[in-house]
């Protein structure tokens, strides 16, 4: 069944009394709706009272609650919720705000317009009445009686009332009077209006028992004077009241979906500014621990994107330190070590020039000089001992790239007395062909550092060649520059026939 309203679902009942209809109204979506938003309402509220209450009684005991408490320490260690409640409050707030001046806006209207239609029910009733008054006077009848007020009432759809002076005159209603529900005194509020005051009309507040209902009156004019009309708006105020629950009821279902809304928003701006900085709080933890790996991935534009840049420079700096750092640890270690390997060779260096110096100082003091080729080892011994003993005293200096002492050397004299030893000692398997002329000009180098760089590069190709071979040693002049007399630099090559590098 429609009212005209709202649906109602109906049962009927017939028997020979008479048909039974008992109706309720059809819940649709929209009331579901509104019923959920006043339960989650409900629950809120009554969580906030509970903890309200919690804090109230704490507080009186001198303690603190420990959910609040802990509520309270988990809001302010988060940057992440502060944000939430900020965007929520911000976004609830103005909404609380905008449903109360809705409601009180639509509130005033109803009221208005019942007042509207309280007056001018007042002056329809009123303009009966007297036309009714002036036709009685033609034909000499009284006053309007109770059956003219129920007549009359039919026709407004409204009950109607007339009070001579202080007392009720005619009902529409004579049996909630006579019974004592409705007192048959005159309102103070209509007298004062109409009476004292002289108003035209009147609107006001009326209360049956404890339901308080709309009351209008306007002044009337009788046969035998002036009264008050009065006509009571109950079932119209039953009409406001249901419309304003009505309001109050869709007022809270939109604030609670914009509150949802509001939320919504509110988290998904709070994780887009909170995220970075909790990957970067994150990022910073692993940091602390020793992981300078740990990056953020850049995912905004903004003034966070800047930050998250400058965090990642910072970690690269930091790793990039960390990495010299270990190596510089391990330069010192291995500083270290082979100032050790260096006292060690330089123990065995010493009887092994002794006894080379005591053998040649031997048989020069017999007269007996030794073979040409015995006192070319021995000499050869003696040289790689004081190479032996410089290079042993460039690694007990500390640093493993010793200090430079360039000087002009001649390249025909210095290759020569490094691959002799190497010459005399491989004769037969190993073939070494030194192609160093003898007008080469003089360089300017550090004549035991190139010394012990040829040696190593001689060694390598020696290890090149296990079964033997031909070694090549060559140096020549090589390109000059303009307005430079002379070559501009020179260039020795070590070339090798065996299998090379894998």
């Amino acid at each position: 069944m429609d009212d005209g309203e709202r649906d109602y679902s109906t049962y009927i009942q017939n028997d020979r009394v008479g048909i039974y209809i008992i109706g309720y109204p059809v819940i649709t979506r929209l009331d579901h709706l509104i019923n959920l938003a006043e339960l989650a309402t409900l629950v809120g509220l009554t969580y906030v009272v509970l903890l309200a209450l919690a804090w109230s009684v704490s507080a009186l005991g001198g303690t603190t609650a420990a959910s609040g408490r802990a509520l309270l320490r988990e809001v302010r260690a988060s940057f992440y919720r502060k944000l939430f409640l900020a965007f929520l409050f911000l976004a609830v707030i103005p909404v609380m705000v905008l449903a109360f001046a809705t409601r009180t806006f639509f509130e005033l209207q109803l009221e208005s317009s019942v007042q509207s239609d309280a007056v001018r029910v007042a002056a329809v009733a009123q303009r009966v009445i007297e036309e009714y008054v002036a036709l009685q006077e033609r034909e000499a009848s009284g006053s309007p009686s109770d059956d003219i007020m129920v007549w009359l009432s039919r026709a407004i759809d409204q009950d109607v009332n007339i009070y001579k002076g202080p007392t009720l005159a005619a009902t529409s209603e004579r049996d909630l009077f006579d019974s004592g529900v409705l007192p048959e005194r005159t309102p103070g509020h209509v007298y004062r209006a109409i009476e004292v005051e002289r108003l035209s009309s009147h609107v006001g507040q009326e209360v049956i028992g404890a339901v308080p209902h709309m009351l209008a009156a306007a002044p009337v004019r009788l046969e035998e004077g002036r009264a008050i009309l009065t006509v009571p708006l109950a079932l119209r105020q039953q009409e406001v009241d249901r419309q304003i629950d009505t309001l109050d009821r869709r007022v809270l279902l939109a604030a609670v979906l914009f509150a949802l809304l509001g939320a919504g928003i509110g988290y998904s701006m709070a994780e887009r500014i909170g995220d970075p900085v909790n990957r970067l709080t994150r990022a910073t933890r692993r940091i602390a621990r020793g992981d300078f790996s740990a990056r953020v991935a850049e995912t905004s534009s903004d003034e966070l994107r800047r930050l998250v840049a400058d965090f990642n420079h910072m970690a690269a700096d930091l790793e990039r330190q960390r990495n010299e750092l270990q190596r510089t640890h391990r330069l010192e270690a291995w500083a270290e070590m082979a100032r050790q390997v260096a006292h060690e060779i330089k123990n065995p260096l010493t009887p092994i020039q002794l006894s080379s110096e005591h053998l040649m100082r031997v048989h020069k003091d017999r007269g007996e000089p030794l073979s040409p080729v015995l006192e070319e080892c021995v000499t050869s011994i003696l040289s790689q001992v004081k190479l032996l003993r410089q290079i042993s005293a460039e690694f007990s200096s500390f640093a493993s790239r010793p200090t430079p002492h360039p000087a002009p050397t001649s390249l025909a004299e210095l290759i020569p007395s490094v691959v002799e030893p190497y010459i005399t000692g491989l004769a037969g398997r190993v073939r070494i062909d030194v192609d160093v002329p003898a007008s080469l000009p003089m360089v300017v180098v550090d004549r035991l550092l190139l010394a012990r760089a040829i040696t190593n590069m001689m060694e390598n190709a020696l290890h090149a060649m296990p079964g033997g071979g031909t070694l090549t040693i060559k140096a020549e002049a090589g390109p000059a520059l303009s307005g430079v007399e002379g070559p501009a630099m020179m260039r020795l090559s070590v070339a090798d026939t065996g299998s090379g590098m894998d």
